[in-house]
């Protein structure tokens, strides 16, 4: 599950990069880097088959789900692709205005197909972690000392949904799915879960400041893989009569 998280990640920064630093980075260094994601797709998919759990129709749609990740992302690969070649290619100046659009057409076609790519992997891991949870018949015995409003704060951040702005000395929190608050925030960096990466997420506005990106960290992704597959608001529960976990295979650390 923290292979499928880390496949977010990767996904938010490879988003947060063709954003920021686009014509040139998204038809150049864009390209390579949706190269590789398409191959980490893959490998995520092989952690799935790997769980030790007998497969079922769940199992089998979150890895379909990662494997229509890795096919829109290598449509991706293929209008950078195109990007990167009208880039390189001489041409003359009257030429070189539609050539411009041209690029920014390829490079908004691969965003978009990139864009649902980190919360589609949060998902694929939650039901994963669902299932595992229903064959061991498990509750949350997790005592992690996590509030709710700190749980739902490394949900929206495994999803790349939490960014941090500036407005008139006061930094406030953009979180698409849910409200979190700065305090929260602090508190989970305090304690080593996220990191805060500074101007690393687009701008609000076409002009603006780009924004500081919220991530997780390896602790903070172990974390939120404890806690798939149960509600953010719920608290944590000792369980004594619950069956001993199976052994699953060693996290992959999150780059």
């Amino acid at each position: 599950m923290v292979r499928l998280l880390a496949l977010g990640d990767q996904f938010t920064q490879h988003n947060d990069h063709m954003a920021r630093l686009r014509p040139t980075y998204g038809a150049a260094r864009g390209h390579a880097s949706a190269q590789i994601l398409v191959l980490a797709c893959l490998e995520a998919v092989q952690a799935i088959a790997d769980q030790p759990i007998h497969a079922n129709v769940a199992l089998t749609e979150a890895a379909v789900r990662i494997k229509q990740l890795a096919v829109l992302t290598g449509q991706a690969v293929r209008h950078l692709a195109e990007a990167k070649a009208l880039l390189s290619a001489p041409a003359s100046p009257p030429a070189l205005a539609s050539r411009g659009g041209e690029i920014e057409r390829q490079i908004q076609l691969a965003r978009e197909l990139t864009a649902l790519a980190p919360a589609a992997a949060v998902e694929s891991a939650s039901t994963v972690a669902l299932e595992i949870h229903r064959r061991r018949n498990s509750t949350n015995t997790t005592a992690d000392g996590l509030t709710p409003a700190e749980r739902t704060a490394l949900h929206a951040t495994a999803r790349g949904h939490v960014v941090i702005g500036r407005q008139q000395g006061r930094e406030y929190v953009h979180s698409r799915d849910s409200s979190v608050d700065i305090g929260t925030l602090r508190v989970l960096e305090g304690n080593g879960l996220i990191a805060i990466e500074p101007a690393g997420a687009p701008p609000a506005f076409d002009g603006g400041p780009p924004l500081d990106r919220v991530r997780l960290t390896l602790s903070g992704a172990l974390s939120v893989a404890a806690l798939l597959g149960y509600s953010p608001q719920s608290p944590a529960r000792a369980t004594p009569t619950a069956r001993p976990a199976l052994s699953t295979p060693s996290p992959t650390r999150v780059r």
